[in-house]
């Protein structure tokens, strides 16, 4: 929260500096100096759009770039630059169980990132084996990350993996249903409602 207001503070400085140019400018205009006034205004403008557009560039567009990269869960990271896909890069290559406590931690030191529970996720079940541990995953993260889309998604992803790894088919509709009533705006909220309309195979009744 505070990363986003002190982004909105740097994007609203430039334009309420500019305003307060504009009150010079008039002042100029009623003392009829109209081209002096139209030079300030000018030069204020240029800098106004060099400013909003550095700020965009470095502030901005990063941002919205992680965001991305978590709603396509490919992410826009690389293993140069960050250590959680670094990591898991590793335990992948080297079947190296013995750090999923390490990266575990890494995953709770940024808890609201949806990118380290899916992660983590998958290789407690892929390299472990551990079908339970990767379930926990997933539910402790619907718990943690800051978005409610993010939450919906790995409600649903939860759903899923208990009914294809676990055959828990109760377990999964009642994620199912916790993504549909909590989040019914999102995309997986809305997903979990039409499977658990559609999808009667998902029953606590089989």
């Amino acid at each position: 929260m505070s990363g986003r207001i002190f982004c909105i503070a740097n994007l609203l400085l430039p334009v309420g500096l500019f305003v307060g140019v504009l009150l010079k400018v008039r002042s100029l205009f009623d003392a009829g100096e109209a081209l002096p006034g139209i030079g300030v205004m000018l030069g204020a403008l240029a800098v106004l759009a060099v400013w909003e557009g550095l700020l965009i560039r470095y502030l901005v567009l990063p941002s919205w770039g992680r965001k991305l990269g978590e709603r396509m869960y490919v992410g826009s990271y690389t293993p140069d630059d960050d250590p959680l896909v670094a990591l898991a890069t590793r335990i992948r290559r080297e079947h190296a169980t013995a750090l999923l406590p390490e990266l575990e931690a890494l995953v709770r030191q940024d808890a609201r990132r949806a990118r380290g529970w899916t992660e983590l996720a998958a290789l407690f079940s892929e390299e472990a084996g551990d079908q339970s541990a990767a379930l926990q995953a997933l539910v402790t993260g619907a718990n943690k990350v800051a978005d409610k889309q993010d939450r919906a998604m790995l409600l649903y992803r939860a759903a899923h993996f208990c009914q294809s790894r676990l055959a828990d088919r109760q377990q999964a509709r009642e994620l199912l249903q916790q993504a549909a009533t909590r989040y019914p705006s999102t995309v997986y909220g809305q997903k979990a409602a039409r499977e658990l309309a559609q999808a009667p195979y998902i029953s606590c009744n089989d």
